[in-house]
């Protein structure tokens, strides 16, 4: 079968992968962006930061017609139809999904749908409906993600125990719901849940939620959930779960004792892993860390020369803009220039 001849080959069109497969087609180069999701946009795109942030908008209309009494403006309680709110986001998550297909073509970005697997540091073969097809690089981005961590002792096979991607479905609406982590996609799940009408309990095993983060920050989130979560409760560890006819049962260690109790629903945001997994990385010089993530140098470069790394695959802080900075020094040093990710500050919006 004939090789596909190529520049740059980028694996995964998140904002990491697409921001790399742009600049690197503004720059002058050949590139093919390798994609196995239907839509483009990465997890942020499809089960991340637009989701979650078009339930947020949503839910908060909720909150501000709740609050205009106060001004003397009064409204009924809401109706709350759950499939028109999934509709109403995957339309905006198709709209976004179809300008950045626009935005190749544009560019004369080939886009090509289907697993990639590097066979050795200068080959990917790609899964397509079609077939398998192979490219021959000079350079290829890893930019492929990451996904929810769900631990081994949560994972029962039961649907009530969701990780964020079935979390932002909305298929229901929890009367009680667990939420265990307080990161950042703990906080904004449980606020649109709060919404709808869900009683929210937190745990979080830290002192403190949203761990990392300003604190200045971190003090009107908290006092918004104080407010419209059920419970708060910091420096606790879940340690078992089970189902329990309808409801999850869970124990938990908190404030020195174990407790058992039931939920319609629990929520599991403890991290996310790098989507690292059968990509045929052992085919190349590539190195992952004990965490199973690509170790990389401040040039975005991996063990193997050919082969450059962004975005969650690298570890560190996961969002989207971190992502996008690391295509642009990734192609910098591609195309010959000095690019460095060193000294800078990652602001969480």
């Amino acid at each position: 079968m004939d090789k596909i001849k190529t520049d740059l080959v980028v694996l995964g069109a998140g904002p990491g992968g697409y921001a790399a497969a742009f600049y690197a087609a503004d720059l002058g180069k050949k590139v093919i962006l390798v994609e196995k999701e239907s839509r483009l946009g990465g997890v942020c795109l499809n089960q991340g930061c637009i989701p979650s942030k078009a339930l947020l908008h949503a839910t908060h209309q909720i909150r501000a017609a709740e609050e205009s009494s106060a001004r003397g403006i009064e409204f009924s309680a809401p109706k709350i139809h759950l499939d028109k709110m999934r509709a109403w986001k995957e339309g905006i998550l198709e709209k976004l999904g179809q300008g950045i297909l626009v935005l190749s073509k544009r560019r004369n970005v080939e886009i090509l749908s289907g697993k990639g697997y590097f066979e050795d540091s200068k080959t990917l073969r790609v899964e397509t409906v079609e077939g398998q097809k192979f490219i021959e690089f000079e350079h290829a981005i890893i930019a492929v993600g990451s996904k929810p961590t769900l631990p081994a002792a949560f994972d029962l096979g039961n649907p009530k125990i969701m990780t964020s991607t079935e979390a932002l479905d909305i298929e229901d609406i929890p009367r009680e719901l667990l939420i265990v982590g307080a990161g950042y996609i703990g906080m904004e799940l449980g606020t649109v849940y709060a919404a709808l009408g869900s009683k929210i309990t937190l745990v979080e095993a830290l002192d403190t939620i949203l761990s990392g983060v300003d604190a200045d920050l971190v003090k009107p989130v908290q006092s918004y959930a104080e407010k419209n979560f059920k419970e708060i409760r910091l420096k606790a560890k879940v340690k078992k779960m089970s189902t329990s006819g309808k409801k999850i049962r869970v124990i938990m260690e908190y404030d020195g004792k174990n407790q058992s109790e039931e939920y319609d629903r629990v929520l599991v945001s403890v991290g996310r892993i790098p989507n690292c997994q059968d990509l045929g990385l052992e085919n190349t010089k590539v190195k992952c860390d004990e965490r199973g993530f690509v170790e990389i140098n401040p040039h975005q470069q991996t063990a193997d020369s050919s082969l450059y790394a962004i975005g969650d695959v690298t570890g560190g802080v996961m969002l989207a803009h971190k992502a996008a900075k690391e295509a642009r020094i990734a192609v910098e040093v591609i195309t010959g220039a000095t690019s460095i990710f060193n000294n800078i500050i990652i602001d969480v919006p």
